[in-house]
């Protein structure tokens, strides 16, 4: 039912001529969002190319009934310590949050079906050791393959189009959440002059404040994984129009908190926060998810993504939610359970 041309070649993945096909079918598809737009994808590609052997595996496909897809996966090579797995995985594989395949129309369940079915079968025939399908949301998967999905971590987001100004937002939270908001502000305008502050570019940048900011990241999650250089490049890549957007509270000349997420097609995504640990009394990151949320309201997007995790937090700050799954397809040859029997023996040594 599908018919499928797969690119395997970087050069052919950065023509001019694919970069516009590839936009477009971001731009038109019923399942877009930021995580395959280009300039974003490019940033993780650029991260783990000298990390990883890696070779692109750009899934176009054509249904019978000119239904059109893409989806960008890679074929990687794990170093030694990962026994040289040959893994397939989608771009933006463990540092981003959704990896829908970008339908141009909303697929059939019978279309559905059929593009895994064969899309599975096709991917087999690259002999990797195995095959890695993580953050595809439930409006793309199927029930004809539902015992293989796994289901993953909830993803909830505030729908905005029910919410049109500050006065509403305020209005949508719990009496605890509104007050605490307001007390906050006003302690942190006692203390001087409290500024929301983004970026048109990294120029604008003052010297300091990334490595500031992922300092204070650390501080928090010290055991959270970050491949070398990948929030720096982000970084980079910031702009007011999107789709990478950096911005930070200011409480006169320092930094209280910082934000690095993205904005793509009317939809914001909650990505990186991070707080200034010498003003955790006054919670800063609360205060700069609510200017947050107020800019988003403002330039009348639909939706507040809050993206994976169960984060307490999260629940007083959103009206809905839903699932990403998982599907982890093992090769059954000798060689590739040889090397997954290493892993584990590794694991258990340690």
């Amino acid at each position: 039912m599908w018919a499928f041309k797969i690119i395997e070649n970087w050069k052919e993945v950065w023509k001019e001529s694919h970069l516009c096909r590839w936009t477009e079918q971001l731009v038109n598809s019923s399942a877009s969002h930021v995580f395959f737009h280009p300039t974003v994808a490019k940033v993780w590609i650029d991260t783990y190319m000298p990390l990883r052997k890696m070779t692109p595996l750009f899934v176009w496909g054509e249904s019978a009934n000119g239904n059109k897809v893409f989806l960008p996966l890679v074929l990687w090579i794990r170093d030694w310590k990962g026994a040289f797995v040959h893994s397939i995985v989608p771009v933006g594989y463990s540092d981003y949050d959704y990896h829908d395949p970008l339908f141009k129309n909303e697929p059939s369940e019978e279309e559905l079906s059929s593009f895994w079915d064969e899309l599975i079968v096709l991917l087999n025939s690259y002999r990797a050791d195995e095959i890695l399908l993580n953050g595809f949301r439930n409006r793309c998967i199927t029930s004809c393959r539902a015992s293989e999905w796994q289901q993953g971590e909830i993803c909830p987001s505030l729908d905005l189009t029910k919410i049109s100004s500050e006065d509403a937002l305020l209005a949508f939270f719990s009496t605890k959440l509104r007050g605490d908001i307001r007390r906050q502000i006003r302690r942190l305008g006692e203390m001087g002059t409290l500024r929301f502050v983004e970026y048109a570019s990294v120029k604008e940048i003052p010297e300091g404040m990334f490595e500031q900011f992922m300092e204070a990241h650390h501080q928090r999650w010290p055991n959270a994984y970050k491949a070398p250089h990948f929030h720096e490049q982000l970084v980079a890549a910031c702009s007011l129009d999107g789709p990478i957007h950096f911005s930070v509270m200011m409480l006169d000349n320092t930094p209280i908190a910082w934000h690095l997420g993205f904005e793509y097609q009317g939809v914001y995504y909650y990505y990186m926060p991070a707080g200034n640990p010498e003003c955790q009394k006054q919670s800063p990151v609360k205060i700069h998810l609510y200017y947050l949320i107020v800019r988003a309201i403002n330039k009348g997007y639909t939706l507040y993504d809050h993206l994976r995790g169960d984060e307490t937090y999260k629940s007083g700050w959103s009206d809905g939610y839903q699932y990403v799954n998982d599907m982890l397809i093992h090769s059954g040859r000798v060689s590739s359970k040889i090397k997954h029997g290493l892993i584990k023996l590794k694991s258990f040594i340690r």
